[in-house]
């Protein structure tokens, strides 16, 4: 009885922190009906059950081996602490953690934690802004670990008569507990259930409320390890999606007719030197400069979000009257994965992000690496610490010649220590500028990338700008507004330098940000980033025509993923190669965009129409291109395995 006692008082525990987790995430999930509501009240209580046995496994088997020294008053003590306490104080602080986590992830927490908290940077300087900033996580937190141990102390191990014989007793119970704590870990009497048999209790896009992230942390420490899966026949695959990508050196310079519903590789091309704009070779040495903005998403962009809210990206709004402008999509949630996305077109379909995953030492062909070999300077740039989320090794291993982050800029003579935000690294405004001094060093052509990090959680503001920018639904409105208006200055400064003319300009995000309103959190709102390409003195290039309503200064249906930047870019400056591309160029497919992304153990894919299609363990559902889903994941779970990414 006495364990009985404390296994309920644990699920006790872990049912509020789960109450919890959805109550500080209601505008997230949208639960479809009370048989939805009582799958997930079904699956709590399954994968609950399971959390337990796996949690307490070694409390359990302490206490009932069956040896005299276990009734210890010590040895009991010791026990309670190390093998229950511990434990469930784990379970619970992971399910309050997750529960301010999620709302920048869409992602519970898996076993990958413990390598991210070992190359994110200077956590221990953010630890205390985010128990001050989720206060009520802080004190949901301690009122249960209060009741826990209040509950907890309650309960007194009777002591034994010590002129009895236990060993009959003891046997059994040992046998009766070890049936108990297989019948616990196996989630009941039916099949083992896996930590991705969550899409079995309810859609997947609530499936986030079914699982719990001790659960989740326990079961995939080996979530960086994919399995081969044969949906079809590998020729049946290919024809639906190739990876393999071979830039035509036809189209470079070009772009089609009119938009007339023609399929891809279909349409005429044509060169537009009648519109007195640059040649092909020329093309071939336009500069190139990839920004990736932190956690910038189209809900607080004026040229997207159609009035949901007010514009915090002024700059960026008047700069899409002048460049090409895609429906942007993430390819996932974290920047550790939007990195090699939008330089290596490789997206992360696993539960560890690529450069944590068994795979992170497969040979690539990314596209620095590719510009490299035909005659560019390239360089990464990016204000946090060296060495933070690997970043640095990940861009010496996609090809960049250099890197710049917070060690170069601290060397610079321009450099101030009031330039650092005290938690992630420097300004935007200041390492943009940095940037601009730098690149003017670069001989040409040169293929740069920059990734930013003042529009991210604790939202630190620039001295001297506190009053500058305007206070929106959410702290990361005003962070995103400051960091439009570096950018604003990166440009000002840009236009007066020699390559400014000579350079594309792609502008995306990592991953979007906090979904504020309901089109914002569901499948078709979770990845919604911009996508804008830029060309000084020639907005009118580069871009497939879908008739007279999609002028230049609109924004064209086609979805554009962040696997798409690199053949497109390879498209339009000529660049003869053949690489894995886990993306579609802009000009062979104006048509037929689509994003795929990965979480919770489900795999999620939309079209241009905006229809999805998921597939799960033992799951599919949506109205969307099922077959181009299942054709992508199995092709990509065979090159990673058979190192085939080249």
């Amino acid at each position: 009885m006495y364990l009985l006692y404390k296994s309920l008082l644990a699920f006790f525990v872990l049912l509020a922190a789960q109450a919890f987790f959805y109550l500080d995430n209601t505008r997230i999930f949208n639960v479809d009906g009370f048989h939805e509501w009582m799958g997930i009240l079904w699956g709590n209580m399954v994968f609950g059950i399971a959390t337990i046995g796996c949690m307490l496994m070694a409390y359990y088997a302490l206490n009932l081996i069956p040896f005299n020294f276990r009734w210890n008053s010590h040895y009991h003590r010791w026990v309670e602490v190390v093998f229950y306490y511990l434990p469930v104080l784990a379970m619970l602080v992971a399910d309050i953690c997750d529960s301010a986590y999620y709302q920048y992830t869409y992602r519970r927490l898996s076993g990958e934690i413990f390598r991210y908290l070992g190359i994110s940077g200077n956590m221990g300087a953010l630890w205390p802004h985010f128990v001050v900033d989720y206060w009520h996580s802080t004190l949901f937190a301690i009122i249960i670990t209060i009741i826990l141990f209040w509950l907890g102390g309650k309960a007194k191990l009777l002591p034994r008569n010590r002129y009895r014989k236990h060993k009959a007793n003891d046997l059994v119970g040992l046998l009766l507990g070890a049936a108990c704590v297989v019948f616990l870990i196996r989630g009941g009497f039916g099949k083992n259930i896996e930590w991705h048999d969550t899409t079995k209790y309810c859609q997947a896009k609530n499936c986030a409320l079914v699982t719990n992230s001790g659960y989740n942390i326990v079961r995939t420490f080996n979530g960086g390890t994919l399995q081969e899966v044969n949906y079809m026949d590998d020729r049946q695959a290919k024809a639906l999606f190739n990876p393999v990508f071979a830039p035509d050196s036809t189209l470079a310079g070009t772009r089609p007719e009119a938009f007339q519903g023609w399929a891809p590789n279909a349409g005429q091309w044509w060169q537009p030197d009648s519109l007195g704009l640059i040649g092909k070779e020329q093309l071939m040495h336009k500069n190139v400069v990839v920004i990736i903005l932190e956690s910038f998403s189209q809900e607080y962009m004026g040229c997207y979000n159609k009035g949901i809210m007010p514009s915090f990206t002024p700059f960026l709004d008047s700069l899409y009257q002048h460049s090409v402008v895609y429906q942007g999509r993430a390819n996932g949630k974290k920047s550790i994965e939007g990195i090699p996305a939008v330089f290596g077109s490789i997206p992360t379909l696993m539960t560890f992000p690529l450069i944590m995953s068994d795979y992170r030492d497969d040979s690539m062909n990314a596209l620095p690496n590719v510009l490299r070999s035909n005659g560019y300077h390239t360089a990464f740039f990016h204000g946090s610490y060296n060495g933070v989320m690997n970043f640095d090794k990940l861009c010496q291993k996609f090809g960049f010649n250099e890197y710049y982050g917070m060690n170069e800029y601290m060397a610079d003579r321009h450099s101030k220590e009031s330039d650092y935000d005290g938690c992630w690294g420097i300004y935007d405004e200041f390492f943009l500028q940095y940037m601009v001094r730098r690149m003017s060093t670069f001989r040409q052509p040169f293929m740069a990338g920059v990734f930013t990090l003042s529009s991210h959680h604790p939202y630190t503001m620039q001295p001297g700008h506190e009053n500058d920018f305007n206070e929106g639904p959410h702290p990361l409105c005003r962070v995103v507004m400051y960091s439009d208006n570096a950018l604003r200055k990166f440009f000002d400064a840009a236009r007066k330098t020699d390559w400014y003319e000579n350079t594309i300009f792609v502008i995306t995000a990592d991953h979007s940000g906090q979904g504020l309103s309901r089109e914002y959190n569901d499948y078709n709102g979770w990845y919604r980033i911009p996508m804008m390409f830029y060309i000084p003195k020639h907005e009118e290039f580069f871009v497939p025509q879908f008739g007279q309503q999609w002028s230049v200064h609109k924004v064209y249906p086609r979805l554009m993923q962040q696997t798409d930047i690199m053949p497109t870019l390879l498209d339009y400056l000529g660049i003869q190669t053949t690489t894995v591309c886990f993306g579609t160029s802009a000009f062979r497919n104006p048509d037929m965009g689509w994003q795929i992304a990965y979480g919770n153990g489900y795999y999620q894919l939309e079209t241009s129409d905006g229809k999805i299609s998921v597939i799960g363990q033992e799951k599919e559902e949506g109205n969307g291109n099922i077959e181009l889903l299942k054709a992508i994941v199995q092709q990509y779970n065979h090159r990673l395995i058979n190192d085939q990414l080249r």
